[in-house]
């Protein structure tokens, strides 16, 4: 039996997982950690219930204190398959409970169905496609689970140094054709004390997450009539889908505004509305101090020009990945002092300290300091490695359809290995749907998906040992 004929047969048990898998809601739960469950019992138990999947399919596995598991088969050099099965917390706007698995219209729906549960079992029921079709491998295949993804990695930290670390492999998380190149993230958070109070800028507060471009802003004011500030905004001209408005009056003396832009993720600032920078902006037409003056202006000038970097000097761009992304995610102003948070995303053959140091020459001169609070390195398997060339014959062959590397500006698993890269499973033109409402899979991608990771792992798992 060939290895598709293989798959459709095991078409209703790999649903039926699916279905099983996202009823089990692993959202990060520290507050009810324990030992064998770091990061709450849902997701414990999506670990526990996988493992137990992989053994009744004929695997060995093994969980890693319940920060990772893997299910694993043959011998020889390790090829990596990373998945994760926790998921982000359900939201609003669902049209069907978000933990039902409900089937509608072809598509099984759930928080985590494309998310990492579909993809995940769908490369595990590839590994018992190859397993039951006897077809022989050079490599051993170990499918790793992690569980903490969506929060800061401390699964994959823990686990490959307790595990050995696979040489190569893929992560089903992201998207077709392939990703061979990951751009470095670096939050940076910049602070500056102020000595007193300012007389006008009572406070200036915008973003909530370092990795989205903020789209509201409030600011509140002091000193100002509030007639004078209603007929500035009234006159004032704002791009489509900026707003501005004036908040009732809190006293006599306060006046808060509220800025509205166009959210967007922070690797990509050029599809938002950085409603901080339109605040900003109008702020800078009021009769303001120098030293408030000054503030705005710095702001404006250096992280707020453009959308890649051009007000650090760090407009950097390279034929793997593209353009450096930079994102004021974060600002925050009070009586004490100035604060805030940017997300860049710097190409591949570039380094931190590529990054650093322009911007470091440029804030201490204003006495800001600067803090790393998170760095990944940046990730770049080249097109003609026999990684990319593997899997990109196996996505051409299964699907017909046009086989391409491309890099992004997130961040997967493929980051952990030494030659990762992510495959997989959203197919082009397909809508994005995960961390959404309504997330799902359709059936008719996840057993295609499956017929491309079985294949991908015979293509790989044949390959040379390197």
């Amino acid at each position: 039996m060939d290895l598709d004929k293989q798959i459709e047969s095991m078409k209703e048990e790999l649903i039926s997982a699916v279905q099983d898998c996202i009823r089990i809601k692993s959202v990060k739960d520290v507050a009810h950690a324990a030992p064998g469950a770091p990061f709450g019992p849902g997701i414990q138990d999506a670990l526990e219930w996988t493992l137990e999947l992989g053994k009744k399919l004929g695997f060995s596995v093994k969980n890693v204190d319940g920060y990772a598991g893997h299910i694993e088969m043959g011998a020889g050099e390790l090829l990596g398959i990373l998945g994760h099965l926790d998921v982000v917390p359900e939201g609003d706007g669902w049209s069907v409970p978000p933990f039902s698995a409900e089937i509608v219209d072809g598509k099984i729906y759930g928080r985590g169905a494309l998310d990492d549960k579909g993809p995940s079992l769908a490369a595990l029921f590839a590994m018992k496609a190859v397993k039951d079709a006897k077809i022989p491998l050079k490599k051993r295949v170990r499918l790793i689970l992690g569980t903490d993804e969506e929060s800061g990695w401390a699964d994959m930290d823990y686990y490959l140094k307790k595990e050995e670390v696979p040489n190569i492999g893929f992560a089903p998380d992201a998207e077709f054709p392939l990703i061979h190149a990951e751009k470095g993230i670096l939050h940076l958070e910049l602070k500056k004390a102020f000595k007193e109070s300012l007389p006008h800028l009572v406070s200036i507060r915008g973003g909530e997450r370092a990795n989205v471009v903020p789209d509201i802003c409030e600011v509140t004011l002091r000193g100002f009539d509030h007639e004078f500030i209603a007929q500035s905004i009234n006159t004032g001209t704002f791009p489509e889908g900026v707003s501005a408005q004036l908040k009732d009056q809190v006293d006599s003396q306060d006046l808060i505004l509220a800025f509205k832009g166009i959210g967007a993720h922070g690797s990509l600032p050029q599809n938002g509305k950085n409603a901080v920078l339109y605040a900003l902006n109008y702020l800078l037409q009021l009769p303001l101090s120098p030293e408030e003056q000054n503030i705005l202006e710095f702001i404006l000038k250096h992280p707020g020009r453009g959308f890649f970097g051009e007000g650090f000097g760090i407009a950097f761009s390279d034929e793997p990945s593209g353009q450096l992304s930079l994102n004021l995610g974060i600002f925050e102003l009070s009586s004490d002092g100035v604060r805030f948070v940017l997300d860049i995303r710097y190409p591949v053959t570039y380094k931190q300290e590529d990054v650093l140091q322009p911007i470091e020459t440029i804030i201490q001169a204003e006495g800001f300091t600067l803090d790393v609070i998170n760095h990944q390195k940046a990730h770049h398997v080249p097109k003609d490695s026999e990684l990319v060339k593997s899997l990109l014959k196996a996505y051409a062959d299964v699907t017909g359809l046009e086989p391409y590397a491309f890099a992004i500006g997130g961040g997967t698993y493929a980051k952990a290995l030494p030659r990762g890269v992510a495959f997989g499973p959203v197919f082009p033109g397909e809508p994005e749907v995960i961390h959404c409402a309504d997330e799902y899979i359709s059936i008719d991608n996840l057993i295609l998906t499956t017929k491309v990771y079985a294949q991908a792992i015979v293509n790989i798992g044949n390959l040379e040992n390197h």
